[in-house]
């Protein structure tokens, strides 16, 4: 076993100008991350976390949980994970040969934090918004063809260096993806200023999203989905030069962090279907089992979701109370057994795990606790995602979201000069429209757009390409901040406008 220090993998520094001194003290250290704490739990971008449904888009009933439930769910399994590996870790006196003893405390936190913020990129009506989106951006950048904005197709008198950029952008932006947005956020729009550590935490994959070539097969699953964008790149390189990631490989907490959300999620959504009366205790139980195969006394199924089912079938209590135990009972029995296994396979692999090199998740492979979340996720996938009533909200928000990038594209329209000049006026005579949806913009994404523009020279070749990928993100960035209901508003009130 090659050296495994984590105390080596908790940096406290942050992404800015004045580095701060070296601390040694443990406390202090701990203070950094409580920093982190503070800053993430006071941002926007968790607030808005309640006006986003987890499941069931544009949903008015309460008890339906939202992304900032599900994130503060996950959080609570995410800690459960550590505390789960530190113990098995310190019943067999590992923790400081693998360098842990002084930063449990810290690793808690990170995880906790990573938990809270890891769905935060997402837009309004969840995966469906990033189709939507990339949809939009796909038919007019036109990845295989000539570009529907004249200053990304390629030119025969464009240099090579050009060339790879005009790609790489087109790329880049018909790759919208929550996670990706998620750094993009703290780091670029909100400017949380958090350590690296803890921004390295929700880096869940490491692709960048203008990726063109056959993903490495070793690196199958790290390189599954895109993790950052172009804009992000210079950033995500000082990140990894801090915490020693090489290229495509993961921060190790990570691991935990994705593990949290998967044990959180498969039940959750079966219990909002209920609750939304997609299906009965009954029924759910039939899909489980069907999914399942044949029971044997003791195994985990047995364990878990017919012992659970069995005492719902027992009480003798009004229906709802029967209900709500029955979710209580198959949540503790499940997540009991899958953070355990979590565990177990951390420690297993904890050499590749440290290194960031582990191509799996830690929920993956062939034994009875992977099979049992799975038949979760394959019911939730039949019987609620393709369901009527959640396929016709998604259509709607995928009409939405297309009919707002419609309203707000004249703004992609202009040519450069003309859009510098109504930023730097906050004024344009000859474009009155479009000055009318800028300042329909928010002002942190305004701002981020001007930050990046002014560290472009524009007296390169390049700028033009630059200045419009920008003026794109721009626009993905105000219209996936959206909530479900203001991008509903936003759009019927546009509509009725324009």
């Amino acid at each position: 076993m090659s050296m495994i220090e984590f105390n080596k993998k908790i940096n406290y520094q942050r992404n800015e100008r004045n580095k701060q001194e070296k601390i040694t003290d443990p406390y202090s250290i701990i203070g950094c991350f409580e920093s982190d704490r503070g800053r993430i739990l006071n941002s926007a971008a968790i607030r808005r976390l309640q006006q986003k449904t987890q499941v069931f888009p544009l949903e008015r009933n309460s008890v339906v949980r939202t992304r900032l439930t599900h994130s503060m769910e996950v959080q609570q399994v995410g800690r459960y994970i550590v505390k789960e590996i530190i113990h098995r870790l310190s019943n067999a006196g590992k923790l400081e040969q693998l360098g842990l003893e002084q930063v449990i405390m810290p690793i808690e936190s990170l995880v906790e934090m990573a938990c809270l913020m890891h769905d935060i990129g997402n837009p309004p009506f969840g995966h469906f918004g990033e189709k939507a989106i990339n949809q939009w951006f796909g038919s007019r950048l036109k990845i295989h063809a000539s570009s529907y904005y004249p200053v990304l197709e390629i030119q025969e008198t464009d240099n090579t260096e050009l060339q790879e950029l005009k790609n790489k952008i087109r790329q880049d932006l018909c790759n919208f993806e929550g996670n990706a947005q998620a750094i993009r956020l703290v780091h670029t729009i909100l400017r949380l200023n958090l350590t690296y550590s803890q921004i390295a935490s929700i880096l869940k994959y490491s692709k960048p999203a203008y990726w063109l070539h056959e993903v490495p097969v070793k690196f199958s699953y790290l390189m599954k989905k895109p993790g950052y964008y172009l804009s992000e790149e210079p950033f995500i390189k000082e990140l990894s030069e801090q915490l020693d990631i090489e290229p495509f490989h993961r921060y190790p907490l990570t691991y935990i962090m994705e593990a949290a959300d998967d044990i959180s999620y498969c039940i959750a959504d079966l219990e909002d279907a209920v609750e939304k009366k997609l299906f009965s205790v009954q029924q759910l139980y039939n899909y489980l089992e069907d999914a399942w195969g044949p029971i044997k006394s003791g195994d985990l199924f047995d364990k878990v979701v017919k012992r659970s089912y069995d005492e719902y079938l027992g009480q003798n209590q009004f229906r709802a109370i029967a209900i709500g135990q029955f979710f209580i009972n198959l949540r503790v029995k499940t997540i009991t057994k899958l953070v355990s296994h979590a565990a177990e396979r951390f420690i297993e692999n904890i050499e590749e795990i440290y290194h960031g090199s582990f191509n799996n998740a830690l929920l993956e492979g062939k034994g009875a606790e992977y099979k049992l979340l799975n038949i979760f996720k394959t019911v939730g996938i039949k019987y609620v995602f393709n369901h009527e009533s959640v396929e016709n909200i998604e259509l709607q928000g995928h009409r939405i979201i297309s009919g707002l990038l419609d309203i707000y594209s004249p703004l992609l329209d202009m040519p450069t000069h003309d859009f510098l000049k109504l930023v730097k006026d906050d004024n344009h005579k000859e474009y009155p429209i479009e000055t009318r949806l800028y300042h329909k913009l928010s002002a942190k994404h305004r701002d981020a757009y001007q930050q990046a523009i002014k560290n472009k020279d524009e007296t390169k070749e390049t700028f033009q390409s630059w200045e419009f990928y920008y003026r794109c993100r721009l626009l993905q960035d105000y219209i996936s901040g959206m909530t479900d209901h203001f991008a509903f508003d936003e759009y019927r009130k546009l509509m009725v406008t324009f």
